[in-house]
């Protein structure tokens, strides 16, 4: 008799996660065959329609499945994209080990310390077959995975009868029409401007850097959210006692801030909001920065509506003039 015991066999950690599709608003694409896979469960990705919600910006949520599952360990997709009326396929394995320390460790939230953890996957596609993972919360997203999918050959009659209407003509046309009226999709393409095959590859650039909020006396830094071009989002808020410190990290060019603050004169709390920066006069002044040379992100609150931004290093600064801000 063979007696065998089950004492020394390490039970793989299960988590609560879902997974869901992006891709920039100029760009729009349906995916028609794709999975996340993990060891005891798969989660389609070819039922989420039209994808154009913004670069990292999330898709639809799946309510469906066990409610926990083995971190996935490979990625299937395959994909058209209606603007260059190109089609791409892929597979690849994901980085399991690290994920399943990132969904351990998780972010403190340092209002209530206790640990908020990692529970969606975000799957973007965009231009030439660049396809980016990243890993969502309620506190932030951060990549965890880069590819490049092949572009292939799409046989229309091997495809299932709810995903050929994706390749008619027809569905096109009324994607491209509906994406003219905003993006001028038509004009760009005969001029060869679109879609911009490496822009979201550059996005992924980081610069170390951090925002540095200069308020006047009697005034603190409670919390802060940022988005990066590169589809990352960091958020976080202090306890109202204590000032927040952001630190130095390795970061995308910035994309959206937002901050608030305590006026302790005045008891009440105050929110700001900056956003629809001019791209190329900030990708121009980062660039003009060395990616591991330490920047300041400097906003100064001059008065109840008006601020001034400017990037600065050790060796130079450089004004930031066009964005939008809002103060209340």
């Amino acid at each position: 008799m063979i007696i065998t015991s089950c004492q020394n066999i390490k039970m793989e950690q299960k988590f609560d996660w879902s997974a869901t599709l992006s891709a920039p608003k100029e760009y729009p694409v349906q995916v028609y065959r794709g999975e996340i896979i993990a060891k005891d469960y798969s989660q389609s990705l070819s039922s989420f329609g039209d994808i154009d919600y913004g670069w990292g910006e999330e898709g639809g949520t799946v309510v469906i499945g066990p409610d926990l599952k083995n971190i996935p360990d490979s990625l299937e997709i395959a994909w058209h994209s209606f603007v260059d009326q190109k089609n791409f396929e892929g597979k690849w394995a994901l980085p399991k080990e690290e994920l399943i320390k990132l969904f351990n460790e998780g972010i403190i939230n340092k209002i209530t310390n206790k640990k908020v953890t990692y529970n969606k996957f975000v799957v973007g596609l965009a231009p030439n077959g660049l396809v980016v993972v990243w890993l969502s919360s309620v506190r932030g997203q951060i990549e965890i995975a880069h590819f490049k999918a092949k572009e292939v050959f799409v046989n229309v009659e091997t495809i299932s009868e709810e995903n050929k209407p994706i390749f008619s003509k027809k569905y096109n046309d009324v994607v491209l029409s509906e994406l003219n009226e905003e993006h001028n999709t038509f004009e760009r393409i005969k001029k060869n401007e679109y879609p911009k095959i490496d822009v979201y590859e550059g996005y992924r650039i980081k610069y170390l850097w951090k925002p540095l909020v200069e308020l006047s006396e009697n005034k603190m830094l409670i919390n802060f959210v940022i988005h990066t071009y590169n589809g990352e989002i960091e958020i976080e808020s202090s306890n109202k006692k204590e000032k927040l410190n952001i630190n130095y990290e390795e970061r995308g060019v910035l994309k959206y801030f937002a901050f608030g603050w305590i006026d302790k004169d005045q008891n009440k709390e105050v929110s700001c909001w900056v956003e629809k920066f001019d791209e190329d006069e900030l990708f121009n002044a980062y660039k003009k920065f060395n990616t591991m040379e330490e920047i300041n992100f400097i906003v100064q609150v001059i008065d109840k509506s008006k601020i001034s931004i400017k990037l600065k290093s050790i060796s130079q600064e450089i004004e930031i003039k066009k964005f939008k801000v809002t103060i209340e």
